[in-house]
C-alpha cells in the first residue's frame, strides 16, 4: 500500500477485509488509518504477505478505481528519473473523479478522412521516437488522426486550446476521444487520450501510437518538483509499449534530436518552409545612447502595414531576461567569449557571465573600447513611445490580460504571439535580450518565439498590395545562428550548433544536472558532499546550487541516498531553466 502523504515513500500492509476483497486489485484507490487519520492511498501489491507476529489494520473503505500496473511502473520511473516523490507522480496518474470500475477495453480508432498519408508512412516503419519537423503554421489535426487510425493514441499538446481543437477534429473523424484529465473512464476502456503534459500519465491499455506536439515548448514541463517533462515520459511509454513516438515541432530541440531513431520533415514543399519572411534591422551603426527602442527602418515598416490595412504587433520581453550591456563605440552587446551568452557588470566591476561564470575586464572584444551602455527596455514605455510614433492607439498584451485584445497595433511580452492571427507585421524591439539569455536554451527559446511570430503571420495576413506578412527583428547581432536558421528557414542549423556547445559546457543532453534551493537547500548540498563523478557548483546569486554528471544514474544514485533536511527543499533535474 502507498499512501498519499509526499514525505512517506515507503509501502505499508494492510488487511483486507473479506467484503472489501472483489474490489481489490492493482490500483485501487483506498482510504487505510495512519497516524490516528484516514488518508488516501493506492493498492501496489494486493498479494503481499506482512512479517510474522505483525497485526494490520484493516482497509477502511474503497474509493474507486485508480491508475493500472503499467501506469504505476511509469510513475515509480518517473519519480527516479526526477529525483521526486513517489506519491506526487501517483497523483498526477488517478482520476479527478472516483471510478466504481474500469470499463471493458474498446478501442474505436478514427476513419480515413483527414488523415495524412506521410505520416502514417512514418509510423508504418516501426517503433521508437521519430523527430518530425513541420512549417510553423502546420495545421495538428492530420497528423493526430494518421496516430489514432491504428486504435488508441496518445495526443499530448501544450495548449489547453489546442488540445480542445484537437479533440473535437479527432472526434468528428469517428474516433473516441477522452480528453483528460476529466475523462478517466474513457482513457482506461481504450479511447484516444488527448490533453496537455500530464496525459502522459492515463491510463492506456490498447496504446498503438504517441504523439507529442510541441515537443521544445517548456508548457511541457513541470515547473514544482519533480520537474518531469511530458516528452521525456511519452517516449518511455511508448518504448515500454513497442510503438512510435512521433516529436513534432517546426524547430525541434536538440534533446529530442538526441532521442529519436530518426527524423523526417513534413510540408517541406512550401517556400522556405512555411517560415515567414524575415527582415533583420542591424543597429551597430546607431548610436547606443541616443538610438532608443524605435529604429527608423521599424516605424517606416510599420506606418506602411497600418497604412495597407494591416496589423503590427511588437513583442518585448521585460522578465526573465539577460541585463544587455552594448559597446558605445562599434554598438556590439558584450557576451561570454566561452559560451556567447550575454554578460552583466558583477560587484567587482569586471563582466560575468550567469550562464557558465566566465570573468572578464569591461573591455569589448570586437574593438577593444571600454565605454559600455546599460541597456533598458520596458514594455510600458515603450507602449506609450509606439503610440506617438504610429499616431494611434496602441494595446498591450501580457500573460493576465484578456484573451482577445483589439485594435490595429498591438505591444507585449511573448504572450502576444499566442493571441494574434494574421498579422501584416510582427516586429521584436529587442531580440537580443532573447539571443543572449542566460539559460542555457536560449537560442532554442529564441527560434522558438520566431517561429510563433511566422505562425502569426501565416494566417490571411496580406498588405502593401498583395505582399504576405513578414516578421521582423531589430539587433545588434545580425549573424547569430539563430537568425540565419529562421531566414532559411533551416532550425537545423541551431541544433547542429546547440550540441557541441551543450557537450562542451556540461547541460543536457550531454550531461543531466539538478538545480537545488530552498531554505533546505544548503543543508541538502552539505549532505550531498562530492560524491565521485558529480560536479557541484554554487552558491548563485539566487542562492541555487547545480549538480551535473555525465552518467544520469550517478547523480540520481547520489540524490536519492541524501537524506532530506526539514524545511523547503527545490529539487529540479534537467529542469527547461536553471534560474
Amino acid at each position: 500500500m502507498l499512501v498519499d502523504v509526499a514525505a512517506v515513500e515507503r509501502p505499508y500492509d494492510y488487511l483486507v477485509p473479506d467484503a472489501l476483497a472483489s474490489r481489490i486489485e492493482v490500483g485501487t484507490m483506498v482510504r487505510v488509518p495512519l497516524h490516528g487519520r484516514r488518508v488516501a492511498g493506492w493498492v501496489i501489491d494486493p498479494s503481499s504477505t506482512p512479517p510474522p507476529g505483525v497485526v494490520l489494520q484493516p482497509i477502511a473503505k474503497v474509493s474507486g478505481a485508480g491508475p493500472d500496473a503499467e501506469t504505476i511502473d511509469i510513475c515509480r520511473w518517473a519519480a527516479r528519473r526526477w529525483a521526486g516523490r513517489f506519491p506526487t507522480l501517483m497523483r498526477a496518474a488517478s482520476p479527478d473523479r472516483m471510478l466504481g470500475r474500469r470499463p471493458p477495453v474498446r478501442p474505436r480508432p478514427h476513419g480515413d478522412a483527414g488523415v495524412d498519408a506521410d505520416v502514417l508512412a512514418v509510423l508504418a516503419n516501426g517503433p521508437g521516437p521519430v523527430v518530425v519537423t513541420v512549417p510553423p503554421g502546420a495545421d495538428p489535426a492530420p497528423i493526430a488522426a494518421a496516430a489514432a487510425r491504428g486504435g488508441q493514441a496518445l495526443v499530448v499538446h501544450p495548449s489547453v486550446v489546442a488540445a480542445d481543437r484537437l479533440a473535437r477534429s479527432l472526434r468528428s473523424g469517428g474516433a473516441a476521444v477522452a480528453r483528460w484529465p476529466q475523462d478517466f473512464a474513457a482513457a482506461a476502456g481504450g479511447s484516444t487520450v488527448v490533453g496537455g503534459r500530464s496525459a502522459v500519465f492515463a491510463p492506456l491499455p490498447a496504446l498503438s501510437a504517441v504523439v507529442v506536439f510541441e515537443e521544445d515548448d517548456p508548457g511541457l514541463q513541470n515547473e514544482s518538483s519533480p520537474t518531469w517533462n511530458a516528452r521525456e515520459v511519452a517516449i518511455e511509454r511508448a518504448r515500454r509499449a513497442g510503438v512510435p513516438c512521433l516529436l513534432v515541432s517546426p524547430c525541434p530541440s536538440v534533446v529530442a534530436r538526441s532521442a529519436a531513431d530518426r527524423a523526417t520533415s513534413l510540408g517541406t514543399r512550401t517556400a522556405r518552409h512555411g517560415w515567414a519572411p524575415l527582415v533583420v534591422v542591424d543597429r551597430r551603426d546607431e548610436d547606443v545612447g541616443r538610438s532608443g527602442l524605435f529604429s527608423p527602418t521599424f516605424v517606416e515598416v510599420a506606418r506602411d502595414v497600418l497604412g495597407s490595412g494591416g496589423r503590427v504587433v511588437c513583442v518585448l520581453n521585460r522578465t526573465g531576461r539577460a541585463r544587455l550591456l552594448a559597446c558605445r563605440s562599434c554598438g556590439t552587446v558584450t557576451t561570454c567569449e566561452r559560451c556567447d551568452a550575454a554578460v552583466h557588470l558583477s560587484d567587482r566591476l569586471d563582466l560575468e557571465c550567469s550562464r557558465c561564470g566566465a570573468r572578464r575586464p569591461q573591455v569589448c572584444l570586437p574593438c577593444g573600447s571600454t565605454a559600455l551602455s546599460l541597456l533598458r527596455p520596458g514594455v510600458t514605455r515603450a507602449r506609450e513611445e509606439l503610440e506617438a510614433l504610429l499616431r494611434e492607439p496602441v494595446g498591450l498584451v501580457t500573460a493576465s490580460s484578456p484573451a482577445d485584445v483589439g485594435g490595429r497595433a498591438l505591444i507585449g511580452t511573448s504572450a502576444v504571439l499566442h493571441r494574434t492571427h494574421g498579422a501584416g507585421l510582427v516586429a521584436f524591439l529587442d531580440v537580443d535580450q532573447e539571443l543572449l539569455s542566460v539559460g542555457y536554451r536560449a537560442a532554442e527559446d529564441a527560434l522558438r518565439l520566431l517561429a510563433l511570430a511566422s505562425r502569426a503571420v501565416a494566417e490571411p495576413a496580406v498588405v502593401d498590395g498583395g505582399r504576405p506578412g513578414r516578421v521582423l527583428v531589430q539587433t545588434r547581432r545580425p549573424d547569430h545562428v539563430v537568425l540565419r536558421a529562421a531566414r532559411q528557414g533551416d532550425p537545423a542549423l541551431v541544433s547542429a550548433l546547440e550540441a557541441p556547445t551543450r557537450e562542451l559546457l556540461g547541460y543536457p543532453p550531454s550531461a543531466t544536472i539538478a538545480v537545488i534551493g530552498g531554505v533546505a537547500g544548503a543543508e541538502f548540498v552539505h549532505r550531498l558532499g562530492a560524491p565521485l563523478g558529480v560536479e557541484v557548483l554554487g552558491p548563485d546569486e539566487r542562492g541555487n546550487w547545480l549538480a551535473r554528471s555525465e552518467d544520469r544514474d550517478v547523480l540520481l544514485d547520489a540524490l536519492r541516498a541524501v537524506e532530506r533536511p526539514p524545511g523547503r527543499l527545490r529539487l529540479w533535474v534537467d529542469p527547461v531553466r536553471t534560474r
